[in-house]
């Protein structure tokens, strides 16, 4: 009787001391939400636009810088502002003065940044070798400008966290030399070699996740590199990955579907969503969108959007006004 008693004690014990189990709530995701910006008939407005809060960060024109500074810890690279076909000619020489207006133009094979955004393929790399650069400072569709003018630059870097840039005409004049500290808080840093100062173009790099903008995509023509803006998308650096679908129904794709890594390919590149969810009839003169192409994107705080474009024009019929619904997942 007594071990009957000891065993329904030491039962009641262990009952009691097992937690209740706590069910884990289904994944509900949000509503499918319809939103449109305005780029401009001529792309000219760059745009941030975080998917989360469904709004627009911040925006800017094109025109309003030509490099960046990376705010990195670990790198520092400087990128060129492709909205406006930026490129750069590392030339041979470390004399800043020896590079003037006698320079001939014509016959520069110039770089450009890669289409991917991938920081070892920049047309400013190596910088730091104490190489004077010149600065094609590209064309404003806009404003009607085809050739913005030259700069000469040497960047160098007094300190891990500093850049010091110098900066002039290509006959010498408006030289000026400028100290940027990075930004933790930022990607890059933009500085207007116009105006020979640091402007505010990225926003926090946790506060968006798309940029609306026109970018330079490098084709290739007989064989030859050939630069050419486009209008499109380009995605956050920063631990924002993207994969396109056209396997799926855009209804279809759930949040269970991105937690399986033989379903989804994400990648990093800025230029995985792109230009090509349009397509542009000559014949016509208009565009249209790609049916059944989804892009299923992470963002840098871990969510999950499933979007797919709807348009690119206003009720006006007035292009650079991309439609677009997406859904939290």
């Amino acid at each position: 009787m007594r071990l009957l008693i000891y065993f329904t004690f030491l039962l009641f014990l262990f009952a009691s001391c097992m937690k209740e189990e706590i069910p884990i709530p289904a994944h509900e995701p949000g509503d499918v939400t319809e939103s449109q910006v305005v780029m401009g008939q001529f792309y000219n407005n760059q745009i941030f636009y975080n998917l989360n809060y469904n709004s627009v960060i911040s925006e800017n024109l094109e025109t309003g810088w030509e490099i960046a500074f990376d705010c990195s810890d670990t790198s520092s690279h400087v990128i060129l502002n492709s909205s406006l076909v930026c490129s750069a000619y590392k030339t041979t020489s470390t004399n800043f003065e020896n590079i003037n207006s006698s320079i001939d133009i014509d016959e520069i094979d110039w770089s450009y940044d890669a289409t991917s955004g991938n920081l070892d393929s920049l047309a400013l790399k190596n910088y730091n070798d104490g190489s004077v650069f010149i600065i094609n400072l590209g064309s404003s569709v806009s404003e009607e400008i085809l050739n913005r003018g030259y700069k000469k630059i040497l960047i160098s870097k007094p300190s891990e966290v500093e850049y010091q840039i110098r900066s002039a005409n290509l006959d010498g004049t408006m030289d000026t030399t400028v100290i940027i500290s990075k930004d933790s808080d930022l990607n890059f840093i933009a500085y207007s070699l116009v105006n020979n100062s640091a402007v505010e173009v990225f926003p926090n790099k946790n506060s968006w996740d798309l940029m609306f903008t026109a970018y330079n995509n490098i084709f290739t023509l007989m064989g030859s590199p050939f630069p050419y803006r486009v209008s499109g998308v380009l995605i956050n650096r920063n631990n924002t990955y993207v994969a396109e679908d056209i396997a799926h129904n855009f209804e279809d794709i759930n949040y269970e579907m991105t937690q399986n890594d033989t379903i989804f390919n994400f990648i990093q590149n800025i230029d995985v969503i792109g230009y090509d969810w349009k397509d542009y009839s000559h014949s016509v003169g208009s565009f249209t969108i790609r049916e059944n192409l989804n892009y299923v994107i992470k963002t840098s705080s871990g969510l999950h959007f499933k979007l797919r474009f709807l348009d690119f024009y206003n009720s006006l019929a007035e292009k650079g006004c991309p439609k677009f619904e997406f859904q939290k997942l």
